[in-house]
């Protein structure tokens, strides 16, 4: 003979429970005037014939006509004793607080697309929590007549059958390579929430948070991709030595043609002071035969350098045909190169580069 209930309470065991059937078998004939308990943190849901009868919300209540109308058109049980009407019903009690701490994984690799290796294989893994957000439809869907319905009964199947496939295409929507997918955990989780917000809810469940821990790949994948990483910071350092570099010479050219000199003037200048400084031989000073030697071929020179110097700074200011007597005969086709990287370099202007080109090429 059925169990007849006056009394309609679930004391919560342990955190891990979603939800428990009240009388656990089922067999039971609830009794008008019965009290139903629905403590902290629960809803009770009575459910008939694959339909969900009422859902009652924290708090007590007394099961009569008057006071539950909305679960007289749902009976039509058996009489039990006289002036009262009992009536069968499963009663489950379902939590509503925040399940945490389930997790989820990848048991084999998956694939996602990367712009340099085009599919790379990767292992995951992470928690993630959930709600029971309308019990009238969980319990139908999910919970099924079990009598105790645990959060590890329904953390497989959420994985296997949602989070994995919605991990993957999170993943390959963000278009970022392997190695930047870090600094985008966060980002992936929140797409995945939005992904399966609408196909939790017809579960009645909210999936209120999603974490990554980590995300990895094949050794010999990741050897790849740090042997890659080591070749472009090599490129990149080396370009930049290049570029500073070349900043600096434009730099030391800008000065120069700015107090009226250039690179080769000064150049020359500081061999002519290096010769001057070396010691003369024993004697010392530049007193000895040696010396006097290299003062004389050094007094010799001078008048040829120094006309060159003016040659050079002048350019053309005095007579071609003096400019050609004072100074050897030059390629004209050498000489526009130069010019062509001092004017790279910024020693001259693009005025100056073209007037002299011009007076170079009447002499090709």
């Amino acid at each position: 003979m059925p169990q007849l209930l006056k009394i309609l309470e679930y004391r919560a065991g342990d955190e891990d429970t979603l939800a428990v059937r009240f009388p656990p078998g089922g067999d039971g004939v609830i009794d008008w005037g019965a009290t139903l308990n629905v403590g902290p943190s629960q809803c009770a849901v009575f459910y008939r014939d694959g339909k969900t009868m009422a859902t009652f919300q924290p708090g007590r209540y007394v099961l009569t006509t008057q006071n539950v109308p909305v679960l007289t058109k749902f009976i039509t049980g058996m009489v039990y004793g006289s002036g009262n009407t009992p009536f069968r019903a499963d009663v489950f009690f379902v939590g509503s607080g925040l399940y945490r701490d389930l997790r989820w994984g990848t048991p084999e690799p998956i694939y996602m697309p990367d712009p340099v290796l085009q599919q790379i294989p990767i292992r995951g893994n992470g928690r993630f929590a959930i709600r029971v957000s309308d019990p009238a439809l969980f319990v139908p869907k999910v919970m099924q007549l079990k009598p105790v319905f645990r959060k590890q009964d329904i953390e497989e199947y959420l994985r296997e059958q949602y989070l994995l496939p919605a991990l993957v295409d999170a993943i390959a929507s963000t278009g970022k390579t392997f190695v930047e997918l870090p600094r985008y955990y966060r980002e992936i989780g929140m797409g995945v929430k939005s992904l399966l917000a609408e196909e939790f809810a017809s579960l009645g469940l909210e999936l209120a948070e999603l974490g990554i821990n980590s995300v990895s790949t094949t050794p010999e994948i990741q050897q790849t991709l740090n042997r890659n990483a080591q070749i472009s910071s090599e490129g990149y350092a080396k370009a930049r030595q290049q570029q500073f570099e070349l900043e600096a010479k434009a730099a030391g050219a800008a000065a120069l043609a700015k107090a009226g000199t250039n690179y080769q003037s000064v150049g020359m200048t500081d061999a002519m002071k290096t010769f001057a400084a070396q010691p003369g031989g024993e004697g010392g000073g530049g007193q000895g035969p040696m010396g006097t030697g290299v003062n004389l071929g050094l007094a010799m020179m001078m008048p040829g350098m120094m006309q060159q110097m003016m040659n050079q700074q002048q350019q053309g200011s005095a007579p071609a045909a003096n400019a050609q007597m004072a100074q050897p005969k030059v390629d004209p086709i050498e000489q526009i190169k130069k010019l062509k990287e001092l004017l790279d370099l910024g020693a001259i202007s693009k005025e100056e580069f073209d007037a002299k080109k011009a007076d170079l090429m009447k002499q090709i």
